[in-house]
């Protein structure tokens, strides 16, 4: 990883030094070499206007000539100011004439000078004879012989410039083959040293990776977990950490399941076998009123603790796949949790339920879900609770903008001293209460927390002094 981060950074260096060297190349080829030579071209253009004027009366000649000659006389000093090459102490200067000694083409420097001083003077002669530098001659005019000395020498600076041009691109063409020379030979060097370092790091991790892909084959086909052993400090070594986490908690999952399956298929028997049983009974006894009375009693009690056991099982799958529907409605927490504690006293005879509102408990919200989570509630407060021991149920609806229902039993000894563990999916309690009670299976409290949820509400459980359990859901108007 070092040697290729290495490779990297000389490479970007390079190619920023290159870049670099390109730009400032190209920049001096179109403002040093390229614009001169496009204004020398608009210099001979103005020269060829005088040449109409050669004919003209001598006062048409003071007007017309001025414009031509202020671009002359623009071009000739601008020349001499920036483009000079043979006295210029610019950079660009500098690098031209270095171009041009190792091309042999020094001589031209001395040819460029001769031609820009012929055409300052004869663009300063034209000036004088025509009136527009000095005294107004008495016959203002323009003579062939200087127009044809000035065109002559703006030629000999256009060809001049012109093999400046073909120096400069040659020069520029050199440093370009070379730096791509360099890269090429850096390019298959690191190519080179690149394969090399891959051979010795395939060698180096290609086991540790074999171990992980056979790990996770016989995981994947056999579902057998075996910890993978990598002593490393690098990404392979996290990546197998990862992995052994990962297996670990799919394992424990499956445990999991595999005991809420046991657990949940032990509670749908238990109120089977009992109705089959009481309904043959009060079969049997179809004549005695009291046996088959007692009989239907009890399957109708047994049917309720099923209907909400299976509830219970689908609701929880609907809310590990966030499918659990939610429609609110305005309610009444106090009616609905008389409704809900009169059905479950039928199942629960031997505590007593005390109901303790206070305020008015109208809100909005999922009538259905906050029955659910109710008698869910009220399932696991008795599993928990002392024998014959009551149980308090507070509505606190005192506050504007909350709900508070509590739930108060003593006991809980049977429960593990971390109570969030009460609410993963999946989780079992060992207490299972007393015969004919409800008991809990560990997936209510896991629905009363999806519910909270769902009303953007909380839902937690804590111990007080006396083995008092305090089950509390805080719910939103």
């Amino acid at each position: 990883m070092l040697s290729q981060l290495i490779l990297a950074a000389l490479g970007i260096t390079m190619s920023i030094v290159a870049l670099k060297r390109l730009a400032i190349e190209t920049s001096y080829l179109r403002h040093y070499v390229f614009q001169p030579f496009v204004v020398i071209s608009s210099g001979i253009e103005s020269s060829n206007a005088l040449y109409t004027l050669l004919a003209r009366p001598p006062s048409d000649v003071a007007v017309e000539i001025r414009e031509p000659m202020a671009r002359l006389r623009s071009f000739i000093d601008r020349y001499q100011r920036e483009w000079l090459t043979a006295t210029s102490t610019l950079p660009e200067a500098i690098h031209l004439r270095a171009a041009l000694a190792r091309a042999g083409e020094l001589a031209l420097l001395e040819e460029e000078r001769e031609a820009a001083d012929t055409i300052a003077a004869a663009i300063a002669h034209i000036e004088r004879t025509t009136g527009l530098a000095g005294p107004m001659p008495a016959a203002p005019h323009v003579r062939r012989a200087d127009v044809e000395n000035l065109s002559g020498a703006l030629v000999r600076l256009h060809k001049i410039n012109l093999r400046y041009m073909e120096v400069a691109y040659d020069a520029f063409d050199r440093i370009r083959r070379r730096i791509f020379l360099v890269f090429m030979t850096v390019g298959l060097g690191g190519v080179t040293a690149a394969s090399l370092f891959g051979l010795a790091v395939r060698r180096a991790i290609a086991p540790r990776i074999h171990r992980m892909v056979t790990a996770v084959r016989c995981f994947r086909e056999l579902g057998v977990y075996e910890p993978l052993e990598d002593r490393g400090d690098d990404e392979l070594a996290v990546l197998a950490h990862t992995l052994n986490t990962s297996f670990k908690a799919i394992a424990e999952r499956d445990k999991d399941r595999d005991r809420f399956l046991a657990v949940a298929a032990h509670e749908l028997k238990t109120p089977l076998t009992t109705m089959k049983g009481f309904s043959q009974v009060a079969l049997a006894h179809r004549n005695d009123t009291a046996i088959r009375e007692r009989a239907l009693a009890i399957i109708d009690r047994q049917a309720t603790r099923l209907g909400h056991l299976v509830q219970d099982l689908l609701w929880s799958a609907r809310i590990s796949g966030g499918e659990l529907p939610f429609r609110p409605e305005a309610i009444d927490v106090e009616e609905l949790a008389r409704r809900v504690i009169g059905e479950f006293e039928l199942v629960a005879k031997d505590h007593s339920i005390r109901l303790a509102p206070r305020g008015d408990a109208h809100m909005l919200g999922d009538p259905e879900l906050v029955e659910q989570a109710l008698w869910s509630l009220l399932v696991q407060a008795v599993s928990v609770a002392l024998e014959h021991d009551p149980v308090l149920v507070t509505i606190d609806a005192g506050a504007a903008a909350r709900v508070l229902i509590t739930i108060e039993v003593r006991g809980g000894k049977d429960l593990p001293e971390d109570l969030e563990k009460l609410l993963e999916p999946f989780a079992v309690v060992a207490f299972e209460g007393r015969r004919g009670e409800p008991r809990s299976t560990g997936v209510g409290l896991h629905l009363v927390q999806g519910i909270a949820r769902l009303h953007g509400a909380r839902f937690w459980i804590e111990r007080r002094p006396g083995d008092l359990m305090v089950f509390s859901l805080e719910l939103r108007r």
